[in-house]
């Protein structure tokens, strides 16, 4: 992947396939509250994923940057 896959992502978040919820609060310049809130409230927006193996306490929560450009596009068209 390059910085051009999603060129309305900044270049520091455009160049992987995963960010973080503290990526999203930087992007969208929000709280992690209104991060959660955004995730139980909003279909569209992007959903958590969990990577690692679950009860072994090595889980992290993840989203997906396709997915989060995706989103972006949704809400700079409205």
């Amino acid at each position: 992947m390059t910085p051009h896959d999603y060129p309305q992502l900044p270049n520091w978040i455009s160049n992987r396939r995963y960010c973080t919820i503290k990526d999203l609060m930087r992007l969208f310049d929000v709280s992690r509250p209104t991060i959660d809130r955004w995730c139980r409230e909003n279909p569209q927006f992007p959903r958590k994923r969990k990577l690692g193996i679950p009860g072994r306490g090595n889980c992290s929560t993840r989203f997906i940057v396709s997915e989060v450009a995706a989103y972006v596009d949704l809400i700079d068209a409205t």
